[in-house]
C-alpha cells in the first residue's frame, strides 16, 4: 500500500506540473513517446515500464529547476507500441499528426523497432531520443543523422568480448546468433573485429532464425570450444536445452552471451522445450555473459542533484521491487536520456536565437543544432558516466557477469572509453568448474594408444613350449636318421618321414612368429617377420600334411584302389607330389607378395573418456596393429581353398582306409589318426583365429594352444611308435611296431581263372621297400 501511494505522488506531481503549464509562465514543450508497454512475453514491458517511470520522474525534477528550460515545462506523451513495428509507426504517426508539435520523441526501445520509427523520423527532421535500440545499424548519420541513445551500441559488446578473449589467450572461436536485430549488427560488428585482429581466427559463423537446432549442431561438427552469442530471451532456453542434449556444456566450452535477460528466464515455462529447470541450471553453468550498467555505481552527486543511490531507492518506491546496481532495467536510462535531451535543448535555444517552441517538422536546422548539443553533452548522469560518440550512441561500460550456481554475479567491468577489462575477482576464480584452468579453445586432446599387444607372460609359455615342441622334433628327426637302415624306419619311408618333421618344425617356429607384434619389434622388422609367416605356414602345412597325405594316397592306391593289380609307388613318387603341393603354394604366394605385398595397418579403436581423461585431456585409443595385404581377403581365401581341398581329400583317402592293417605299410594306422587330427585341427583353429575378443592375448592363447595341441599330438603319433618298434624286444613279422597283431584280411573280388596273384603282405612290402 505504502509503494503505491508513492507511486500516486509521483504520478500527482507530474500531472500537475503539466496541467499547469498552461496557467504559469513557462511554455509547454511536447515530447512523443513511443515504448512497449503491453507486450507479450513481459520482457520488453519489463523494460519499457521502467524506461517510462525514469523519464517521467527526469520530467518532474527538470521541471521543478531553473537552471534548465526556466522557461519551459516538458510535457511527455507516450503511446504503447507494443513490441510491433506496424503498432510503433501507427502510434507515431499519430502523435505528429496529433497537434500540439513534438519537438523530440522519446523511444522506442528495441533495436528493430526503433530502426523502422527512425528512417521515418530522418525525413521529418525531428529528433529522437531512445532509451534503448543498442543495434550499431543507426550508427549510420547518413540514414539516421537524428537519433541518439543513452544505450551503449552493442558495437561495444564486441570490443568487451575481444578483451575476454585476449585475457585468456583463446584464438579459435565461433559465432552464433539470431537472425534479427540488433544481434545481426552486433555479430557483423564483432566479426569486423575480429578480422582485423592477426591473433584472432573465426571457425564458424552461425545463424538461426527460429529453430538453432542445426546451427548448434554444425557447431558441434566444427569442433568450437569458444562461441560468441547474439539472441532474445525467447529463444534462450530452447538453445540451452538443445546445448544440453548435445552436450556443448562443461569445463570444455565457454558461451558468452547478452547479460540483460531476466533474472528468473531459466525457470520460466516455456512449451517449445522438453528440458527441466535443473536441466538448464545444468547446461547454463559458468556461462559468461557481458551487459550494460544500467545503474550507476559511483557515489558522486550527479547533474540531477541527486546521487545514483539516491535515484535507486527512488526507483524501488516507483517500480516496487528492490532496485541494485545489477538490476536490469530501462528507468535510469530514460532518466538521462529526458536529461541529455533537456540540457542540449537548454544550450541550443541560445544558438538557434529564437525559441524552442517555435519548432515545426522539418526545421533542420533545429534538429541539427540540437542534435550537436546532445553530442557535447558529459555530465554524471543515474545510470554513469554520461559521454555521446559521434555515432549518436552512449559511451558508457559493460558489466561482465557469470552464471555461478544459477546467479549472474558481477566478475568485471569493461571500460569503454580506455578498451580494457577491469576484474572484480581472481580471474583463476572464473574457472572453477575446471581446476583454475581455462578451457582451451580446441581440441587439445592428447591421444594416447594403448597398444593392443601379447602379454609377455603368454608368449613366454608358448615360446617354451615350441622350444620343447623343436627339440622332441630334432630328436625324432635324428632318430629316423640314425635308424634309417633299420627295417622298421625303413618300411615307414623316412625320407618322408623327415619332410614330416621338418613341416612339423617349421609349424613350431609358426607358433612363436604368430605372437610377435608391435610391442616387441619395430615396424620394419614386424612388416618382414609377417611376410615370412606368410611363407612359413603355408610350406610348413605342405611338408607336414603333404607328406601324411601321400603315404596314405600310397596306401589307398595299392590296397584299395589297385587290388588287382601290381603297382609300385616308391619314396621319390611322394616326394614328388609334394614338390607339386609346394609348387602350388608358390603359384599363390608368389605373386601375392609381387603383385601386393604385405604391409602394416594400424586400426584405432576410441575408448569412452573417464572423468579422469577429460580432467587430463586425454583420450585413449585401442592400438591394433594388423598384417594385411589390399586384397588380403582374396588371396588368404585362395590359399585356404586350395587347402581345404587337400585336407578334404585326405580326410576322404584316411576314413577310406581305415580297417586297413597292413605290415608291410607299418604305420598307415597311425598317419591316418594324424590326418584326422590335423583336419579337426583346421576345423577348429582356423575359425579360432578370426573369433573376436575383447583382448589379443586371449586369442593368442586358444590359437596357439590348440594348435601346439595339434602338432605335438600328430607328432607323437608319427614318431613314437617307430621308436618304439625299434627298440622293442623279440618283435616277430606279423606284427606292427606296436606289437598289435593284423587278423584283418583284406578281400578282393576273384580274379579270373588261371590269375596268378601275389600274397597281399608281401606284394606291399616289396613295393614298399624298393628305393
Amino acid at each position: 500500500m505504502v509503494v503505491c501511494l508513492k507511486v500516486a505522488v509521483i504520478l500527482f506531481t507530474g500531472i500537475c506540473s503539466i496541467t499547469c503549464a498552461g496557467s504559469s509562465a513557462k511554455k509547454p514543450l511536447y515530447i512523443g513517446g513511443l515504448l512497449p508497454l503491453s507486450e507479450a512475453d513481459g520482457w520488453s514491458r519489463f523494460f519499457g515500464y521502467s524506461a517510462k517511470v525514469g523519464a517521467e520522474l527526469a520530467v518532474i525534477d527538470i521541471n521543478n529547476r531553473s537552471d534548465v528550460l526556466p522557461d519551459y515545462n516538458l510535457v511527455l506523451d507516450i503511446s504503447d507500441s507494443e513490441a510491433d513495428q506496424a503498432v510503433a509507426l501507427n502510434r507515431l504517426y499519430e502523435l505528429l499528426y496529433s497537434p500540439p508539435v513534438k519537438v523530440a520523441i522519446f523511444g522506442p526501445l528495441l533495436s528493430g523497432t526503433t530502426e523502422i520509427v527512425a528512417q521515418v523520423i530522418a525525413k521529418w527532421d525531428i529528433i529522437q531520443m531512445s532509451p534503448g535500440a543498442s543495434t550499431p545499424v543507426l550508427t549510420d548519420r547518413v540514414k539516421y543523422p537524428h537519433t541518439y541513445r543513452t544505450l551503449t551500441s552493442s558495437a561495444a559488446f564486441a570490443a568487451a568480448e575481444l578483451q575476454i578473449i585476449h585475457k585468456f589467450g583463446w584464438t579459435k572461436i565461433a559465432t552464433f546468433h539470431q537472425a534479427r536485430e540488433p544481434h545481426i549488427g552486433r555479430t557483423n560488428e564483432f566479426l569486423k573485429l575480429a578480422a582485423s585482429d592477426e591473433n584472432i581466427s573465426v571457425v564458424s559463423t552461425e545463424t538461426f532464425y527460429n529453430d538453432p537446432l542445426e546451427a548448434l549442431q554444425r557447431l558441434k561438427t566444427k569442433d568450437v570450444r569458444i562461441i560468441v552469442t547474439s539472441f532474445f530471451e525467447e529463444k534462450a532456453r530452447k538453445i540451452f536445452c538443445d546445448i544440453l542434449k548435445l552436450e556443448l556444456y562443461g569445463a570444455n566450452y565457454v558461451w558468452i552471451m547478452p547479460g540483460y535477460f531476466d533474472d528468473e528466464w531459466k525457470a520460466k515455462v516455456d512449451e517449445e522445450i522438453d528440458c527441466s529447470v535443473d536441466d538448464l541450471k545444468r547446461a547454463t553453468e559458468g556461462y559468461l555473459t557481458v551487459t550494460y550498467s544500467f545503474y550507476g555505481v559511483g557515489t558522486n552527486v550527479g547533474r540531477c542533484g541527486k546521487t545514483p543511490e539516491e535515484f535507486r531507492r527512488e526507483m524501488a518506491d516507483a517500480l516496487g521491487y528492490n532496485v541494485s546496481v545489477a538490476t536490469r532495467g530501462s528507468a535510469a536510462l530514460g532518466y538521462d536520456a529526458i536529461w541529455s535531451l533537456a540540457m542540449a535543448m537548454h544550450e541550443a535555444e541560445a544558438i538557434l536565437s529564437r525559441s524552442l517552441d517555435s519548432y515545426q517538422y522539418g526545421d533542420e536546422e533545429y534538429a541539427r543544432v540540437v542534435g550537436q548539443n546532445i553530442l557535447g553533452q558529459s555530465f554524471d548522469g543515474m545510470s554513469g558516466r554520461v559521454v555521446f560518440h559521434e555515432g549518436g550512441y552512449r559511451i558508457g561500460n559493460l558489466l561482465i557477469e557469470q552464471n555461478i550456481g544459477g546467479n549472474e554475479e558481477l566478475v568485471g567491468t569493461y571500460n569503454n572509453i580506455d578498451d580494457e577489462v577491469s576484474w572484480h575477482i581472481p580471474t583463476d576464480n572464473l574457472w572453477y568448474y575446471n581446476g583454475g584452468r581455462p578451457p582451451y579453445d580446441s581440441d587439445v586432446t592428447k591421444k594416447v594408444d594403448d597398444l593392443q599387444s601379447t602379454p609377455i607372460a603368454i608368449m613366454v609359455v608358448v615360446s617354451i613350449l615350441v622350444a620343447m615342441g623343436m627339440i622332441l622334433s630334432l630328436m625324432f628327426l635324428a632318430f629316423n636318421f640314425w635308424k634309417r637302415k633299420n627295417r622298421q624306419i625303413k618300411m615307414s619311408s623316412p625320407r618322408v618321414n623327415n619332410l614330416i618333421a621338418s613341416g612339423i618344425m617349421l609349424a613350431y617356429l609358426c607358433v612363436v612368429l604368430l605372437g610377435v607384434d608391435r610391442s616387441m619389434v619395430d615396424i620394419d622388422a614386424l612388416q618382414t617377420i609377417c611376410r615370412v609367416r606368410s611363407w612359413l605356414m603355408p610350406v610348413a602345412f605342405t611338408l607336414a600334411f603333404g607328406g601324411m597325405f601321400t603315404k596314405m594316397w600310397r596306401v589307398y592306391s595299392i590296397v584299395i584302389a589297385n587290388k588287382t593289380k601290381r603297382k609300385v609307388i616308391k619314396d621319390r613318387h611322394l616326394v614328388g607330389i609334394i614338390a607339386i603341393l609346394l609348387l602350388v603354394d608358390f603359384a599363390i604366394l608368389v605373386p601375392w607378395q609381387i603383385i601386393d605385398p604385405i604391409h602394416i595397418e594400424e586400426i584405432r579403436t576410441p575408448v569412452p573418456q573417464t572423468k579422469e581423461d577429460k580432467a587430463n585431456y586425454t583420450k585413449h585409443e585401442l592400438l591394433y596393429v594388423n598384417c594385411t595385404s589390399f586384397n588380403n581377403t582374396i588371396w588368404t581365401m585362395a590359399m585356404l581353398i586350395y587347402k581345404a581341398f587337400v585336407v578334404v581329400f585326405g580326410a576322404f583317402l584316411a576314413w577310406s582306409t581305415r580297417n586297413v592293417k597292413v605290415s608291410g605299410l607299418n604305420d598307415s594306422y597311425y598317419v591316418g589318426l594324424s590326418i584326422y587330427n590335423t583336419v579337426i585341427c583346421c576345423v577348429v583353429a582356423v575359425p579360432l583365429s578370426f573369433l573376436a575378443v575383447s583382448s589379443i592375448g586371449v586369442t593368442f592363447a586358444l590359437v596357439s594352444g590348440f594348435l601346439l595341441f595339434c602338432i605335438t599330438a600328430s607328432l607323437c603319433m608319427l614318431f613314437f611308435p617307430k621308436v618304439i618298434a625299434v627298440y622293442r624286444k623279440n618283435a616277430i613279422e606279423d606284427e606292427t611296431f606296436t606289437g598289435i597283431r593284423f587278423n584283418t584280411t583284406i578281400s578282393a573280388p576273384r580274379p579270373p581263372k588261371g590269375t596268378d596273384i601275389p600274397s597281399t603282405s608281401a606284394q606291399v612290402e616289396s613295393r614298399s621297400t624298393a628305393q
